[in-house]
C-alpha cells in the first residue's frame, strides 16, 4: 500500500469519528486493538459519562464477516469502566462482572461507539449500564459492576 493510500484511509477514518473524541488512551491494549478514541461528557445534573469509539476496519472482523464480538465486549468494558472511574475523579477500577447482549452486527467502515451510565455507586463499587451503537443502530448493551481500587504510588 502506498503512502497516499494510507493517508486516504486515515482521512476517511477520522472523518467518521464524531466531534469530541480523541486518542488520549488509557492502556496499551486499547491502542493495539483499536486504536480507541475517548470522550468525556458531563450532563446538566453533573453526571459524568465516558464514551469510547473505534473505526471498524478489516482487522476487527470475525469469521462471519461481521465485527468480532470480543471487540464489542472490550469497547463496552472500556466505556463502562471509564464512566465508573470518572465518577470518582479518575479512581482506578477493575471489572468484577459484566453481562452483555449482542443485538446487531457491525461491518468495516462504521464507527462503533459505546457509552457508560452509572446506575448506582457505593464506597467500593459502581453499577454501570452500557450501550454500543453504529450510527443510529443499537448493536449491543451491557450491565456490570466495577470495583474501585486504591491509587498506586508512582
Amino acid at each position: 500500500m502506498s503512502d497516499n493510500q494510507n493517508d486516504t484511509n486515515t482521512d476517511t477514518e477520522s472523518s467518521i469519528i464524531p466531534e469530541g473524541f480523541n486518542e488520549s488512551g488509557y492502556a496499551p491494549f486499547s491502542k493495539h486493538i483499536g486504536p480507541f478514541v475517548y470522550k468525556k461528557e458531563t450532563d446538566s445534573e453533573g453526571n459524568v459519562q465516558g464514551s469510547v469509539g473505534v473505526v471498524m476496519t478489516d482487522t476487527h472482523i470475525g469469521g462471519n464477516n461481521r465485527g468480532h464480538g470480543g471487540l464489542m465486549l472490550t469497547i463496552l468494558d472500556e466505556a463502562m469502566g471509564m464512566t465508573a472511574a470518572l465518577q470518582k475523579g479518575g479512581q482506578p477500577v477493575v471489572t468484577l462482572s459484566m453481562h452483555s447482549n449482542f443485538i446487531a452486527g457491525t461491518t468495516p467502515g462504521q464507527f462503533l461507539r459505546a457509552t457508560g451510565t452509572i446506575t448506582q455507586t457505593t464506597a467500593t463499587v459502581a453499577f454501570v449500564e452500557g450501550k454500543a451503537w453504529c450510527g443510529d443502530t443499537l448493536v449491543g448493551s451491557a450491565s456490570g459492576v466495577w470495583k474501585y481500587l486504591r491509587k498506586r504510588d508512582k
